[in-house]
């Protein structure tokens, strides 16, 4: 009798449940274990439905880590875009000034006189093409000067139109060594082209006279970005 009561009691102690504190603890483990990511193998093995909505946003971008060429043909349109988000003023890669009114000078050190003045937005490894004009004339026998002047891609103001006439006579810039007179064909004038370094850059025309009076009218000035 102490035998079969001691097997009957041995058999209710298998069959006792689990206690609450144990399935709370295997359900804490598989939920840990349920919740865990899995790693991915592989390069470019993570694909758009592995990343949760909104988790990656402007603050996690390093700057310029997206370009042109790593975007899909029509992947972004003129509705994805926010209005006023690209405008002329952060493209800015070309630009044009005038000033018509007459302006004199008895300088001849290169002076501001109002201008025109033109301001490009220009990239890394970006060139400039550069292209004044004006009527000019001076009084004797002097020579009415205009030069270009940018204070970091040209610091020291140069010529690029020159003209001893004693009545209003009209030049157009060029490129090439020896132009610093400019010509008066429109057919002969050109852009002076040049590299400078990234970011803002205002260009000006300067003036001078040789000797008396100088004076200056219908002034324009055009810089673009070419590249």
């Amino acid at each position: 009798m102490k035998q079969a009561g001691r097997k009957a009691e041995t058999g209710t102690r298998r069959r006792r449940l689990p206690s609450p504190a144990l399935v709370l603890s295997l359900l804490a483990l598989f939920v840990a274990l349920g919740g865990t990511a899995t790693a991915l193998k592989g390069k470019w093995s993570v694909k758009r439905d592995d990343i949760a909505p909104k988790a990656v946003g402007t603050k996690q971008m390093a700057d310029r880590s997206v370009t042109a060429h790593k975007l899909h043909k029509n992947a972004v349109r003129s509705t994805q875009i926010n209005d006023k988000a690209v405008g002329p003023w952060k493209l800015r890669l070309n630009s044009q000034a005038a000033a018509w009114g007459e302006a004199s000078t008895t300088s001849k050190i290169p002076v501001d006189l109002g201008g025109p003045s033109a301001k490009v937005q220009v990239p890394e490894g970006g060139l400039v093409a550069i292209q004044a004009e004006a009527a000019m004339r001076s009084t004797g026998n002097n020579s009415a000067r205009v030069y270009l002047y940018e204070p970091t891609s040209v610091p020291k103001p140069v010529a690029i139109l020159q003209s001893a006439a004693n009545d209003f006579q009209t030049r157009i810039s060029t490129p090439g060594k020896g132009a610093s007179n400019g010509v008066t064909s429109r057919v002969r004038a050109g852009w002076i082209v040049m590299a400078v370094s990234p970011g803002t850059h205002t260009f000006q025309l300067r003036y001078a006279t040789t000797g008396g009076t100088a004076i200056f009218k219908l002034r324009g000035l055009r810089v673009a970005v070419i590249r």
